[in-house]
């Protein structure tokens, strides 16, 4: 879900550029450009870093972040790179401190799998989220007096999962992805909670599109398109990104009871207004799901939240509003104030200000009483610091009002929002 994006390593960003942040590997060589085996000699670098991060929806936390990568030179940026990452938050709610977020990744990079121009990703996950929002279904769903302040809007989600994908290139700037996924979930509902009453009482809508709460599974079929024309992989400029991704659960047995489909599409461009000091950076997104999916998925599109978090549309909290189709809008003007230097690296700090849109239908047909007949935009505005360290690594703090709000939404993580 995005979750690497909650971490980020202080420590790391001043003093180290990680050699698990994966450059291009399809533009990579595929031989040693120095002759000398010597200098060639494969080797391992190993690092480990403390890491924190947090959001108003999930509290704040710490970790750890440790890499292994096989690296020669020549073969950008190794041969492979096995990391792990874990991540614990602590909030306090109604006067009790509360664990809302627990997260431990395992991940193997090969850039060139059996010498080609390949690139597998195996990655195992484990998370429980303690305190997720649920406040109804669709655009038009009525807002609590004190937004996630209640347990009655809330419940848990326990859910291990694993994924496995390829890419490689189509032609210039064009990569494909195929893969596939499981996870299990386990849905801790509390009986006197919003999300238990809409499963009793709702209406036929709602209970068919909240559908199955039990223990379950989900495989999944993952396949995609790429255009990448950007400048810059980390902190872009010009250029553009555009993606196609699609996720197909067949579902049909009892324990993987979930049949359905969800596209994405995401458009990104960056524009220089000022030289490179001043970027105009605009994103386009569009989700549909089809069929019967789990209710958790609907507050979401690739793999994080929608309308509401840090990699949705900010200031509104975090699964706010659910629905089988979601349109996303965003607008950043970033700018890059000084330059500096700091224990042998470069270090750029800069300002942004930020505009963010979206609006979400409970399902593909219309339900005005789930979604309301206006036009019922959810937005956010606000603005963030950014410090970029060397090439590889930025972190982000942002702070965003929104009608939504309570009061506002502060945002501590690594990387830009896109």
């Amino acid at each position: 879900m995005g979750k690497a994006a909650l971490l980020f390593g202080l420590l790391g960003a001043l003093a180290w550029e990680s050699a698990a942040v994966a450059s291009d590997a399809m533009n990579s060589s595929d031989k040693p450009k120095n002759g000398n085996p010597d200098d060639a000699a494969a080797h391992n670098e190993f690092n480990l870093l403390p890491v924190a991060g947090g959001t108003t929806d999930i509290g704040v936390g710490g970790g750890y972040f440790a890499g292994l990568a096989h690296v020669q030179e020549g073969y950008d940026p190794y041969l492979w790179n096995l990391e792990s990452a874990g991540l614990i938050t602590v909030k306090v709610r109604d006067g009790k401190i509360v664990f809302p977020y627990q997260d431990d990744y395992l991940a193997l990079t090969i850039p060139r799998l059996f010498g080609a121009a390949l690139r597998l990703d195996v990655r195992a996950e484990y998370s429980w989220e303690t305190t997720l929002g649920y406040y109804g279904l669709g655009n038009a769903s009525p807002a609590p007096a004190n937004v996630g302040s209640s347990t009655y809007y809330q419940y848990g989600r326990l859910h291990p999962e694993l994924v496995i994908d390829a890419r490689w290139r189509v032609f210039d700037h064009v990569e494909a992805l195929a893969g596939i996924g499981y996870s299990q979930s386990w849905l801790q509902i509390g009986p006197q909670s919003k999300l238990a009453a809409d499963l009793q009482t709702g209406s036929p809508e709602v209970k068919h599109l909240l559908g199955s709460v039990s223990p379950a599974g989900v495989a999944m079929a993952l396949g995609g398109l790429q255009w990448d024309g950007r400048d810059n992989e980390v902190s872009s400029h010009s250029g553009s990104y555009d993606t196609l991704g699609l996720k197909v659960s067949p579902g049909g047995l009892a324990l993987l009871p979930y049949r359905y489909a969800e596209a994405t599409a995401i458009a990104r461009v960056f524009f220089p207004l000022v030289g490179p000091r001043v970027v105009l950076a605009a994103r386009l997104v569009g989700d549909v799901l089809v069929g019967q999916p789990p209710f958790y998925e609907l507050s979401r599109f690739d793999d994080t939240y929608a309308i509401g978090g840090q990699n949705g549309v900010r200031g509104v909290p975090a699964q706010r509003y659910y629905g089988k189709v979601k349109v996303i809008g965003n607008v950043e003007i970033r700018t890059e104030i000084a330059s500096f230097h700091t224990f042998g690296k470069r270090m750029l700090f800069g300002v942004v200000g930020f505009a963010d849109g979206g609006r979400v239908w409970a399902d593909t047909s219309l339900h005005p009483e789930l979604d309301g007949t206006s036009l019922g935009l959810k937005y956010g505005v606000g603005g963030g610091l950014r410090l970029q360290s060397g090439s590889s690594f930025v972190l982000r703090a942002d702070v965003a009002w929104s009608p939504d709000a309570s009061p506002v939404g502060g945002y501590f993580s690594a990387g830009q929002m896109f």
